[in-house]
């Protein structure tokens, strides 16, 4: 012999709603109002990511740069007589010569602003402590 389906447990029927049918609306309007807001936010960030790329100005080319700003005259670097060069670094505006000489090895300093000025960093051993 059959239960009848009502004495089922596994039917749940006997089982109150967990939500009356107000509250399912309400939360069926709240679930879809996030569902916009979400898909209204989305589209707000790439159309401005896609309105960013489109209006930003164009990159001036090397080309432009250099005929606005011609080179002035060539600097100058005084090295000490029979001195080698062993190693160059530049930095923005200026340039760093690492040399050995007779006298000993040093970094010249060398500004390449017209009328910039040199600076000698002689390199000496560390005295014995």
């Amino acid at each position: 012999m059959q239960k009848p389906a009502s004495d089922d447990p596994d039917t749940g029927a006997d089982i109150p709603p967990m939500y009356t049918p107000s509250q399912l609306r309400l939360l069926k309007i709240a679930v879809i109002g996030m569902g916009v807001i979400l898909l209204v936010g989305f589209t707000t960030v790439i159309g401005r990511i896609i309105y960013l790329v489109n209006s930003a100005p164009a990159p001036q080319s090397t080309a432009t740069a250099s005929v606005a700003s011609p080179l002035a005259a060539p600097a100058q670097l005084a090295l000490p007589k029979g001195a080698v060069i062993k190693h160059l670094a530049l930095y923005a505006n200026r340039l760093a010569v690492h040399y050995e000489g007779p006298a000993g090895s040093g970094i010249r300093i060398l500004d390449l602003v017209p009328g910039g000025a040199a600076v000698n960093v002689p390199i000496v051993e560390e005295a014995g402590r």
